[in-house]
């Protein structure tokens, strides 16, 4: 990745912009998640907004602006392209290209729909190409506006703000045992949920804001240590000043998001995290072999402290006895189902993707379009709790591989920069970026998280961090970089 720049002085004032984005974020986070149709619609229509203000702070700058988006042009592209693709899959088409493209979508509108379209629920995936859209507009916001180190560090730290808000919330209400109807669904904070309808789907919001925060205690490893001294006053006085730090601060703050995340009681939520951290950290215990000392000291401090301490203390072996049984409570049924449930509707989803197979049923048209591919069941299943046969029967092979072309070519970069840059921003937002991407790619084998509105976003914002960390220049040059 090259380590182009300009001047700040040819930038825009836009400062304010990393506080807008993480409003944004935030606000999507209120109601369920977003995962109600007129509220994505009012989070498409808000990051719309923004990239208006954004285009007009930019209109003297437009050649710095296409500048930087040509550093990220392969993952932004894709982004496109997978809307473009979702808008198509919803557009009116030719009944002869739809036969053609998908004759078994052909055979189902036959005499039904008014005009053929590759969907079989075209409003719905209109919405989601519009959605999709705003995620690409977000990502190029985002690097557009984090250029330097401190402004990352600003915009991570933020983040874990936005999550520690979720997690003091969902404790506080987990502890009061609250019950209530919100948007005609029916929450009872049995387990911590915050401002999330799902365990899981918290959880997976959890997990990447852990995994970001712990990116920037890896980019702080070092950072601003205080001379050793041997005299018990120059020990203590560096003590004092370890708690009283930043580094102190952020580690607090990830504490209580891994209490939120041990007591969702979410089996693959705390399995990914915890796989990931371990996975993720030896990968670059490998690349980066001249800081293992401190990177061992800071994994073996997550685990020690996260596990064998505030685990123990707010009840880890729940979570463990979830995972070793074979039955887990029904979100509304009051029964448990096994794990072998939980992933029927992923077996029955190959149905689709037989009949299916290039350009799937469009976007967001799983309801549906699984009616009649429902499991001999008495539970019916409005996602398949697989965010890989899910995708793949709404996205066709097509969206499917556009999406994991962006995941592989992120995933490249971030084990690059690892490697290769010496950027203390840039490795740690690679190795956040890289452990978020191997948490959600394990907890999407049984939930299906990137269904969820706020947490897409979240995954576009980890990715868009990653990249721009890694557009970062030099150490010397970081150093001198100012807002």
């Amino acid at each position: 990745m090259p380590d182009r720049t300009w001047a700040e002085a040819d930038a825009p004032n836009d400062g304010w912009m990393v506080t807008a984005l993480l409003t944004v974020l935030w606000l999507a986070t209120l109601p369920l998640g977003s995962k109600r149709i007129w509220v994505l619609a009012v989070l498409v229509f808000t990051v719309f907004a923004l990239c208006l203000c954004t285009a007009w702070l930019w209109r003297r700058h437009i050649d710095e602006a296409v500048q930087r988006l040509k550093q990220v042009r392969w993952p932004l592209g894709l982004l496109v392209a997978l809307a473009a693709w979702m808008a198509l899959q919803g557009a009116p088409l030719p009944g002869m290209l739809v036969r053609l493209l998908s004759p078994e979508a052909w055979a189902v509108q036959q005499g039904v729909a008014p005009a053929f379209t590759l969907s079989l629920d075209p409003q719905t995936t209109r919405t989601q190409a519009a959605f999709g859209l705003a995620l690409a507009l977000y990502f190029s916001m985002v690097t557009l506006t984090l250029r330097d180190r401190r402004r990352i560090d600003r915009a991570v730290m933020g983040l874990v703000a936005v999550g520690l808000f979720q997690a003091l919330l969902g404790l506080f209400l987990w502890s009061t045992q609250a019950k209530y109807s919100f948007l005609h669904f029916d929450v009872s904070h049995d387990v911590v949920k915050g401002t999330f309808g799902n365990r899981n789907h918290a959880a997976g919001f959890f997990m990447l804001v852990l995994s970001m925060g712990i990116g920037l205690m890896v980019a702080r490893l070092g950072a601003g240590t205080a001379s050793r001294s041997a005299h018990w006053r120059g020990w203590l006085t560096g003590a004092m000043a370890f708690l009283l730090s930043d580094k102190m601060r952020l580690r607090l703050m990830l504490v209580v998001l891994v209490m939120a995340l041990v007591l969702t009681r979410s089996r693959m939520g705390n399995s990914a995290f915890f796989a990931a951290l371990l996975i993720v950290g030896a990968i670059t215990l490998v690349l980066t072999r001249r800081s293992a000392p401190a990177m061992i000291t800071l994994i073996a401090s997550l685990v020690v402290i996260d596990i064998a301490v505030v685990g123990t203390w707010i009840g880890l072996e729940q979570v463990l006895q979830r995972v070793q049984g074979t039955e887990l409570l029904m979100e509304h049924g009051g029964r448990e189902e096994s794990v072998e449930q939980r992933q029927l509707p992923a077996r029955y989803t190959l149905g689709l993707l037989r009949d299916f197979p290039l350009t799937g049923t469009g976007a967001g048209s799983f309801y549906g379009s699984f009616l009649r591919y429902q499991p001999p069941s008495d539970q019916f299943f409005d996602h398949a709790h697989n965010d890989y046969a899910e995708l793949a029967a709404d996205w066709g092979l097509v969206g499917f591989a556009l999406a994991a072309l962006l995941v592989l070519l992120s995933a490249g970069l971030f084990l690059r920069t690892l490697k290769t840059r010496r950027s203390s921003m840039a490795r740690g937002m690679a190795f956040g970026a890289l452990m978020g991407m191997a948490g959600m790619a394990i907890h999407a084998t049984v939930d299906f998280n990137l269904n969820v509105p706020v947490n897409a976003l979240l995954m576009v914002l980890v990715l868009a961090v990653g990249w721009s960390a890694a557009m970062l220049p030099s150490q010397s040059r970081d150093q001198r970089s100012v807002e």
